[in-house]
């Protein structure tokens, strides 16, 4: 048997083996064995402990690592917040920047519309038609127009720092203090003086009447007054030449009204003498007339009685304001039906169809006059009927809040609407004496009565169809003693 041999850790290692087919085998000795198994122990040992310390060094560095890690991931935080913060700030900043830039442009934008509308206050406080005044709250002037200098006479340079109550007349100097420390208590846009005249005290010692007008503006300073000051000196005068002209035309519409009830009252009986007389005459009981001298008596008779009626309307004309009766609420139904029976009979001779409303509007009114008014438009459209077809006359109204609206229309022959003004005049005719009789007086006498009660009456026709008369009268009048 042949031997082969190995090195292990320094120490040779017989190892049988077979040669020619017979075996040959080296004995280790129970020391070699021990010892060769204590030293694998030794170097299985070793390499264990090698092993954990390069384990443990491992992790030491994987922990290392990671606390470097996490430090630096907080340095990037921390870096990228700074960062962050460093860019809000900038932002903030470029937009505070553009805010106090834009506030800036703001307040010189405004600073220069301020100084313009100063400027342009200043150009219409001092161009103001009227005299303008600002006052303190110690009654010290502060400001003033040339108007206003004008109207008391002197510079404007004089008035500022004066006391508003040296422009007051004397009289009413203490009476003004009290005035105008309760104005400033309880401050109010208002006229000054209501219903009492005013005068200020010029320079020269003078007095001139005046409307004054006291508008109050707060203030941090106080409450100031800004004044504005009308002469009226003109308008006095033109109002007390007014007052005596309308004291004239007063007593020359009194002469009037009694000239006109005088020539219609005491002209009457030597008319009714005249016709009287003419009569007995025409009807030969003094002796006959030739043909000629009964015609030029008929002409008499004719003109007396057309005088009687011109007298008669006139009478009623002057009337409608020197002997009217006061206003009440009146009902229109009621008061048409007793119109349709004074006029019944011309109703039954022409063949009319009146027609009236069912519930035409209250009116305030006087009823003698409604009554006449009525009377005279349904008259007309019974007068002024075509002679082809039956007329038909129909009655409505309306209202509002204000007024009262009434109609009247007819189917008569009309007229052309170019005399619709013409025929409200007095003693105004379209048609001859021949074909229609009457004095033009009627629809005057309707228009009169109209205005009185503080209404109008209009017409509007077309010829051959018809006309309609609109009234117009208002709910509530002022004055309804017949002036």
């Amino acid at each position: 048997m042949s031997q082969s041999s190995s090195t292990i850790m320094g120490l040779a290692v017989v190892y049988p083996y077979h040669q020619g087919g017979a075996m040959e085998a080296h004995v280790f000795t129970q020391l070699d064995l021990v010892f060769l198994i204590g030293f694998l122990m030794i170097l299985v040992l070793m390499s264990f402990v090698f092993s954990w310390r390069e384990r443990q060094r491992s992790q030491h560095l994987l922990d290392r690592n990671r606390c470097l890690q996490d430090d630096v991931r907080r340095l990037q935080a921390t870096e990228e917040e700074q960062r962050r913060l460093y860019n809000s700030l900038e932002r903030a900043m470029e937009q505070r920047t553009r805010e106090l830039q834009e506030i800036h442009s703001k307040l010189e934008q405004e600073m220069h519309a301020t100084a313009q509308a100063q400027k342009r206050m200043t150009s219409i406080f001092e161009s103001a038609p009227n005299g303008m005044l600002v006052v303190n709250r110690e009654g010290l002037i502060t400001q003033a127009n040339s108007m206003v200098a004008s109207i008391f006479r002197c510079k404007v340079e004089e008035l500022i720092g004066k006391s508003v109550e040296s422009l007051v007349p004397t009289e009413f100097r203490e009476r003004h203090v009290v005035d105008r420390s309760e104005f400033q208590e309880h401050p109010s846009k208002r006229k000054m003086g209501a219903r009492r005249d005013l005068y200020g005290a010029r320079f020269d010692g003078s007095y001139v009447p005046l409307e004054v007008g006291l508008h109050p503006v707060a203030l941090e300073s106080g409450t100031e007054i800004v004044a504005a000051v009308v002469d009226i000196s003109e308008r006095k005068a033109y109002e007390k030449s007014i007052h005596k002209r309308n004291e004239a035309l007063e007593l020359s519409n009194r002469e009037l009204q009694e000239f006109a009830f005088i020539a219609s009252h005491d002209l009457r009986e030597p008319l009714r003498k005249i016709i009287s007389f003419s009569t007995l005459l025409q009807e030969g009981e003094y002796g006959e007339f030739n043909e000629e001298g009964k015609v030029f008596s008929g002409y008499i008779v004719n003109a007396a009685q057309r005088m009687r009626d011109l007298l008669s309307d006139l009478l009623a004309y002057s009337r409608v304001t020197s002997k009217a009766n006061p206003f009440k609420t009146l009902r229109l139904n009621p008061l048409l039906e007793e119109v349709l029976e004074d006029l019944q009979l011309l109703v039954e001779e022409s063949n009319a169809d009146i027609q009236i409303a069912d519930t035409l509007p209250d009116v305030n009114a006087d009823p003698v006059q409604m009554r006449q008014l009525f009377q005279n438009l349904i008259g007309n459209s019974l007068k002024y009927r075509d002679p082809n077809r039956a007329p038909i006359v129909t009655i409505s109204g309306n209202q509002d809040d204000d007024f009262v609206y009434l109609k009247v229309q007819d189917n008569g022959i009309g007229f052309a609407q170019a005399f619709a003004e013409q025929i409200f005049d007095v003693f105004k005719r379209l048609h001859d004496k021949q074909s229609y009789s009457g004095t033009g007086m009627g629809l005057a006498i309707c228009r009169k009565i109209v205005m009185r009660h503080g209404g109008s009456i209009t017409a509007r026709s077309k010829e051959g169809v018809g006309t309609t008369m609109i009234i117009e009268l208002p709910k509530k009048m002022a004055v309804n003693d017949g002036s």
